[in-house]
């Protein structure tokens, strides 16, 4: 009994001690206290820790020299500004790092710049107030080198300032434009190459570098280049007959025939009869070209625009006459019959042909032989619309008629 005893009253002594040092370890532990250090390594700054920072580092901003900031420094000591150690220096003094009046590269490189641009075409100069170099143009000189091509230099005396304005293109005048400062390459016209097909002067066949070939390869248009757009065009037909076909499109009147040379290369449409008329197209046609080649073996050939007439009757017409040495413009209208409009003497050669172009546009007509104009009339009273048509008068070798490439189409 008296170990149980004994044994009790131990543990409550060991239980006593512990709860007393567990309060005594609390009560320390858990008290705030301040870090074991709050330096920062900074000679500028205050660093305190209590329980006015609330047991918190506090690094308070000093100013002015401190301890470990007070050394003495070229051109200047070492003190505390806004919580950072830095150098306070002296003016007028080489190597405070300011680049002041009176020094210069030569006297002080420590505070000034080499403001030599190794440029003959500048005036080097350290602007003090703006603390940097300043290279001003030599005035009233021209020097090469300053960044300007000026009226005395050109590339090749001076290619710092001038460029070379060849541009190798041989349909361009090239200069240099001194007042704009740079290079003028001006087309020249006319001139194979300029990008240009210029009127007059160049056509598909001597400058395909600027004109392009219109040809379709449709008989039913007539192509041509429209030097004001610079683009080909197309203007479709209302009629086309080469005769190569061996027939005529327009006609089928058996005193008409088509005749080959012996290697049957192209055909033309000749008279078999002493008189022979066909009249073809649509009587509305209004402003159109009538066009053909021609030869006259003989033969009085009348040709028709603006007709409304066919074969037995009459109701008006113009009427180009041909015969060997003159083309007469004639008129039928109602009653009015054969009436002369205008004649112009013309050396037909029997074994020629002769490309011709009648234009009949509003009160207008005009005939052209191998592309120069032979006739020009306006008609007071004009015949506005109607077909075309062809006739000769007279038969055999001697007394024939021969069309090729007959085509009629719209003015334009």
């Amino acid at each position: 009994m008296n170990f149980l005893a004994n044994n009790k009253k131990l543990l409550i002594i060991i239980f006593v001690v512990i709860v007393i040092t567990g309060a005594v370890a609390a009560v320390y532990f858990l008290r705030p206290q301040c870090p074991a250090s709050c330096d920062d390594q900074n000679p500028c700054t205050q660093d305190i820790c209590s329980k006015a920072t609330k047991y918190k580092c506090s690094n308070a901003k000093l100013s002015g020299p401190q301890p470990d900031c007070s050394a003495e420094v070229v051109c200047g000591k070492e003190t505390c500004k806004a919580g950072a150690c830095q150098v306070e220096y002296q003016i007028n003094c080489c190597s405070n790092k300011i680049c002041e009046t009176g020094e210069s590269y030569s006297s002080c490189a420590a505070d000034c710049p080499n403001c030599d641009d190794n440029n003959d075409c500048t005036i080097d100069s350290y602007d003090y107030h703006k603390q940097q170099c300043v290279y001003a143009p030599v005035p009233d000189k021209v020097c090469c080198g300053n960044g300007i091509c000026e009226l005395e230099e050109t590339h090749i005396t001076c290619m710092k300032d001038c460029p070379n304005c060849n541009d190798g293109n041989e349909c361009t005048k090239d200069q240099y434009d001194y007042y704009a400062q740079k290079c003028l390459n001006q087309i020249i016209t006319p001139c194979c190459g300029n990008g240009v097909c210029d009127q007059g002067a160049e056509t598909s066949l001597d400058c395909l570098a600027d004109c392009p070939d219109c040809d379709d390869s449709n008989k039913m248009t007539g192509d041509e280049f429209n030097y004001q757009t610079q683009k080909c065009q197309h203007l479709e037909y209302y009629l086309f007959d080469d005769f190569n076909e061996g027939n005529a499109s327009f006609t089928n009147d058996p005193r008409w025939t088509i005749l080959f040379p012996a290697d049957k290369s192209n055909g033309v449409l000749t008279n078999k009869a002493d008189q022979v008329y066909s009249g073809f197209g649509d009587r509305a046609w209004t402003d159109y070209f009538f066009e053909f080649k021609i030869r006259l073996a003989g033969a009085h050939v009348p040709v028709y625009v603006r007709s409304k007439f066919s074969e037995g009757g009459s109701s008006g017409a113009y009427m180009l006459f041909f015969t060997g040495s003159q083309l007469s413009l004639n008129k039928e209208s109602g009653e009015e019959k054969n009436i002369e409009l205008k004649t112009q003497k013309y050396s037909f050669d029997s074994d020629t042909y002769y490309h011709i172009r009648i234009e009949a546009k509003g009160d207008n007509i005009k005939v052209y032989v191998n592309g120069g104009t032979l006739i020009d009339y306006t008609d007071n009273d004009p015949l506005l619309s109607g077909s075309v048509g062809i006739e000769a008068l007279g038969q055999g070798v001697a007394n024939s008629v021969y069309f090729d490439d007959v085509t009629v189409g719209p003015l334009k």
